[in-house]
């Protein structure tokens, strides 16, 4: 996946940043795992906050940046389905 750092957010659409910032919290919370049933939970509400509807959005975003070449590479990076 690229590098979406604050400099490269800052210049991408506002529902195209919007959609990084929330699928980088979703994909660190996909990444997490823990034997403690209340982190458990904890992680399974943040995955249900920021991951559900995703693929949905991801799909949005291509049809409508399908022209511009630069966020079509950058949204195409991102693995699917995830839900």
């Amino acid at each position: 996946m690229m590098q979406a750092g604050p400099a490269f957010a800052a210049r991408l659409p506002d529902d195209v940043a919007r959609f990084v910032e929330r699928r980088e919290r979703c994909d660190h919370f996909r990444g997490e795992d823990s034997d403690d049933p209340q982190r458990r939970a904890y992680i399974a509400l943040k995955q249900q906050r920021y991951c559900k509807g995703v693929d949905f959005e991801l799909r949005r975003l291509k049809m409508r940046y399908r022209q511009d070449f630069r966020l079509r590479r950058l949204l195409k990076s991102y693995e699917t389905p995830i839900e």
